[in-house]
């Protein structure tokens, strides 16, 4: 292949995902192998040719792992941006001190460092890409590992071509040479000159990409498939395309689940969701999760499965926590998904004394009780029966054991509840009404001596109920207590 038939492969590429527009900020991690040096010269070159006012910027990690060999490389891409007159940009690490203390192994540590640091550089200078050489041997070799590591469709996809470098960063990360082989991008450094560098933990066996390379991709040649490179590439293609369908579908879906959305929490209709394909189901969770948190999370196939059982679970009140950090908790056919947060301190309701007649405040439930005793006519009580209000409520006050007080729920409470067949615990009548756990804990009971009266403000005892032989009455209105003001002079 010519220079200029491979610089029109690259640019094809890159005006395909509309990266060739002509006003860009690049920053290019350049390691000084074939890969990366040559990718910094066919940006450049492009950037001469298609006449684009690109700012290119060459970024250079230093691991702090090969001593004299890594000084030489972070002083050979010096040379290479100054050649080219490009600012260039270098931080060294010390890799083995940061596993040491944090653990994880020597690659999965290496490659986060070296991504912060190019984030740091395309934050500094400006820049919305961050281009890096991966390219499809690459590619294969990821997807075969984590074939044998065990994963679903979205890690048979490999390598992605372009995705944020963080999931809330509106900065991306750009592999031009994803679709070119390894043979060609050396190849196309040998006819035209191009000096690099040689890293030889590339040949070493201590790390796992090594392994795959050179002992167990050889292997696979020979005895099962001498194109499994072209294989494998396809199986990420097929996993690729079927993701994009899935991820449209579950978009659909996810549409059509939603009972509220905010930035603080997404609740999805459970029974809806279970009526769903398996593979839906996952996919609208996943989705969930993504656009609560910004972008695009590192959620295993058992994260997700832990989330589909916790909706498949007939019960209430139950949560699952999920790395992010989140929370989803099942709310009777309710799936809640929030931040993780710190929990708060659990409230208690104090007991308050309830002057009758009079205003008593009760400031933990951010109420005031108004409390007037009348003896009202046969109309006012047929009206006030007719007219009933979630926030007032009229009593029998000779079947009322003064004095009255305020509080809240205590195990082993029971009332009558208006209109139902009979005695039962607080509750359980929480748990009938559907009542959010975290509610339950801030709702008053007013009670007399005998015991609860009205369970503020959603049912009150059948006891204190209203008759045809009521003469006196206490009428109870719950008002909500003003907001502080804030702010101003």
């Amino acid at each position: 292949m010519t220079w200029d038939a491979f610089l029109d492969q690259v640019g094809q590429w890159l005006d395909g995902r509309r990266l060739l527009s002509p006003d860009r900020s690049w920053v290019v991690g350049v390691s000084g192998g074939p890969d990366s040096t040559l990718l910094l010269h066919v940006l450049c070159e492009l950037a001469r040719r298609e006449r684009l006012a690109w700012r290119l910027h060459a970024a250079h990690f230093h691991h702090g792992l090969r001593g004299a060999e890594a000084d030489a490389d972070a002083a050979f891409v010096s040379e290479l941006a100054d050649q080219l007159d490009l600012p260039y940009f270098v931080e060294r690490a010390n890799i083995g001190a940061v596993v040491a203390v944090e653990g994880g192994s020597m690659e999965e540590v290496a490659r986060r460092l070296r991504y912060d640091f190019l984030e740091r550089v395309a934050l500094k200078t400006g820049s919305d890409l961050v281009a890096v050489a991966h390219h499809a041997d690459d590619n294969a070799e990821t997807v075969l590992h984590r074939i044998c590591r065990g994963t679903g469709l979205r890690g048979l996809i490999g390598i992605h071509e372009l995705r944020p470098i963080r999931p809330d960063s509106h900065i991306r990360l750009v592999r031009p040479f994803l679709a070119q082989r390894r043979a060609t991008i050396e190849a196309q450094c040998a006819a035209r000159g191009i000096t690099m560098r040689q890293d030889a933990t590339n040949q070493s066996m201590e790390f796992t990409r090594g392994r795959i390379r050179h002992r167990v991709m050889p292997v696979l040649r020979e005895l099962l498939n001498p194109q499994v490179d072209d294989a494998l590439l396809r199986l990420s293609e097929h996993a690729r395309l079927l993701g994009s369908y899935l991820e449209d579908a579950a978009a659909r879906t996810f549409d059509s689940l939603v009972i509220s959305e905010g930035p603080g929490c997404i609740v999805l209709n459970t029974r809806a969701l279970l009526l769903k394909q398996r593979i839906i189901q996952a996919e609208v969770v996943r989705r969930a999760m993504n656009l609560l948190m910004g972008g695009e999370q590192d959620l295993s196939f058992a994260h997700i499965e832990a989330v589909l059982r916790l909706a498949e679970d007939p019960g209430s009140g139950k949560e699952v926590h999920i790395p992010g950090p989140f929370v989803v908790r099942k709310q009777y056919d309710r799936l809640e998904f929030r931040p993780l947060t710190e929990p708060e301190p659990a409230l208690e309701v104090p007991q308050v004394f309830v002057a009758c007649p009079g205003k008593t405040t009760l400031s933990v439930l951010g109420l005031e009780l108004h409390a007037e005793l009348i003896a009202p006519t046969r109309e006012e009580l047929d009206a006030a029966r007719r007219n009933k209000n979630r926030l007032e409520e009229w009593l029998d006050w000779e079947r009322i054991t003064p004095p009255l007080l305020v509080r809240g729920r205590r195990d082993g409470d029971r009332f009558r509840p208006l209109g139902g067949p009979g005695a039962k615990t607080i509750g359980d009548f929480f748990t009938e009404q559907k009542v959010d756990p975290a509610l339950r804990a801030r709702t008053g009971i007013l009670c007399d001596q005998v015991g609860p009266l009205w369970v503020m403000p959603l049912r009150i005892d059948e006891r204190a109920k209203l008759r045809s032989t009521t003469r006196r009455v206490v009428r109870l209105v719950l008002t909500p207590l003003p907001q502080p003001a804030t702010g101003g002079a």
